[in-house]
């Protein structure tokens, strides 16, 4: 009589070339074994419970970079509200996590238009019992007008009445000029006519 072949025995010679393999009868098995699928099941609640949270980290978009944030206690004074917006970040330590929030607070500000981003309240600290720390950073999106910015449209202003001077002055040259050749060409037309006339005279005498 053969002696009976246990279960891994079968599994080793049913994974010769051209059949399933030792993993396919693992993939089979974990189907149809309900300790194996509840053992699994368990394993990833597990993971999820021991708080593996990744880095969350926003970088600054290059739209962004001229965004100022801001306090209610240094604003600008001539500012329009634009709408709401939120910063928010996590990381392993506090100082990354921040600055993930404040670069994700200036991007809602420059999608929105605007140059300022207002902080109106901040909240962090721990995300469960992990590492990771989370901070949010909410408040407003303004459009400010600056001293510098003021300024900067004076200049402007001041530049552009400069070229309308210097344009209508090349204008107005260009004009006379124009007038003085025609009154040059029609001078010279009248004596043509003149010594045209004078020859004819001449001839007849």
């Amino acid at each position: 009589m053969k002696p009976e072949l246990d279960l891994s025995d079968r599994r080793q010679k049913r994974a010769a070339p051209g059949s399933f393999s030792a993993r396919h009868w693992d993939s089979l098995r974990a189907e149809t074994d309900p300790q194996m699928t509840k053992e699994s099941t368990l394993f990833v609640v597990a993971l999820a419970l021991s708080g593996c949270v990744f880095n969350s980290v926003a970088k600054l978009e290059s739209k962004a970079e001229n965004v100022t944030i801001v306090h209610d206690t240094d604003k600008p004074v001539d500012c329009k509200p634009l709408g709401k917006i939120t910063g928010t970040s996590h990381a392993d330590d506090e100082k990354s996590a921040r600055k993930g929030a404040e670069n994700d607070f200036r991007n809602q500000a420059a999608a929105l238009k605007g140059n300022f981003a207002l902080v109106e309240n901040t909240r962090g600290g721990p995300i469960g019992t992990t590492s990771q720390r989370e901070v949010v950073i909410n408040g407003r999106a303004l459009h400010c007008n600056t001293l510098e910015m003021q300024q900067e449209d004076e200049k402007k202003r001041e530049q552009a009445q400069k070229d309308k001077e210097e344009r209508e002055i090349k204008e107005q040259a260009e004009k006379e000029r124009k007038a003085e050749e025609a009154k040059e060409k029609k001078e010279r037309e009248e004596e043509e006519r003149k010594e045209k006339e004078r020859e004819k005279k001449d001839k007849k005498d």
